[in-house]
């Protein structure tokens, strides 16, 4: 293939030091997959940036010249924009998935992640980007609401560009923020159900979503479950892990479904019945073994895990599993 040739014409004169920076972009969604590369990355951020900036500058300048590769990537957004699930559009042009630089960097790494021909993310490829996309369909949903008459969403959604199948669409929806069944898309409507409760008004601080919001965003934005410490990367703000971990635990919005891996609770997955569990699981189930109320330090002491005094009397003042009796100290709380 002509375009695959121009495109190794950049690639093949990659060194094997430059692709132990260039992976880091390159399989940025793959979750720390490739995080032993680290070692052998230039010390200075600033020859990393040169060597990316250097790289991404061939591979546009390539597809900018109006050869084979330039005309294969206009081909390549028409067939996408505004979304496509990345792996229908690895099925449907099968050469997106042909190493370019070995051993195996696909083509679709290199034209994504330094081509701007399209953006890969959460498993979904996007024209110009998912932000964009996203933003579409939520005008798009936003307009039913508007509208003289009821709509499908199905149509909506058709009419600003969209060419996903039902399946497609419910999962797209789910990323967007919104819950919808396959019948629901083409049922007249004037709005969908978003994919979890926001905080409302009254009860938002001034200082924004709290990190247990940011977290329901986040994993209804994903529509899979997701591992604390991804958890942690994504979020916008900082958060210490410990503190999260607790919070998260504590609150009925998510449900643990693999060690220190959380779902929303409204996914209805089966929860995580393994060893271990957070201190305030822990803390529940030293309670109702004793069948009296425990003080925090008399907790803390039989806890399997260190946790600080602090971090482990906001666990369990978080939770609406246990109510406070006495200074300190606490009982299961039971349902009337």
């Amino acid at each position: 293939m002509e375009a695959l040739a121009e495109l190794r014409g950049v690639t093949d004169a990659v060194t094997y030091g430059e692709l132990a920076t260039l992976r880091r972009k390159l399989w940025a969604d793959e979750d720390d997959a490739y995080r032993w590369f680290g070692q052998y990355l230039p010390a200075a951020p600033e020859q990393r940036h040169e060597i990316e900036a250097e790289f991404e500058a061939n591979v546009r300048h390539v597809i900018d010249s109006g050869g084979p590769l330039g005309q294969w990537c206009a081909k390549l957004r028409e067939l996408i924009a505004p979304v496509m699930p990345l792996e229908r559009l690895l099925a449907t042009c099968p050469a997106l998935e042909h190493p370019v630089i070995s051993p195996n960097v696909a083509a679709w790494r290199v034209l994504a992640r330094f081509g701007g021909v399209f953006e890969v993310d959460h498993g979904w490829a996007a024209v110009p980007d998912l932000a964009t996309a996203v933003a579409t369909t939520r005008e798009a949903i936003g307009g039913l609401a508007e509208s003289l008459t009821a709509t499908a969403p199905a149509e909506t959604l058709a009419a600003h560009g969209f060419r996903l199948t039902d399946d497609e669409l419910v999962r797209w929806l789910w990323h967007c923020g919104y819950r919808a069944t396959e019948p629901e898309l083409h049922q007249p409507r004037r709005s969908l159900h978003r994919a979890f409760d926001r905080m409302s008004a009254g009860k938002r601080t001034t200082r924004g979503p709290t990190a247990t919001d940011s977290v329901a965003e986040l994993l209804a934005a994903s529509g899979t479950p997701l591992h604390l410490d991804e958890i942690l990367r994504r979020l916008e703000r900082r958060y210490s892990r410990g503190p999260l971990y607790n919070r998260l635990n504590a609150d009925a919005r998510f449900v643990r479904v693999a060690p220190s891996t959380f779902a929303l609770a409204s996914w209805n997955v089966e929860p995580y019945s393994g060893p271990g569990g957070s201190s305030t699981e822990n803390a529940v189930r030293l309670i109702e073994a004793e069948g009296r109320p425990l003080h925090l330090d008399e907790i803390r002491a039989r806890l399997d895990k260190a946790i600080t005094r602090e971090g482990l009397r906001n666990a369990l003042n978080a939770t609406s599993k246990l109510v406070r009796v006495a200074p300190s100290t606490y009982t299961v709380r039971r349902s009337d």
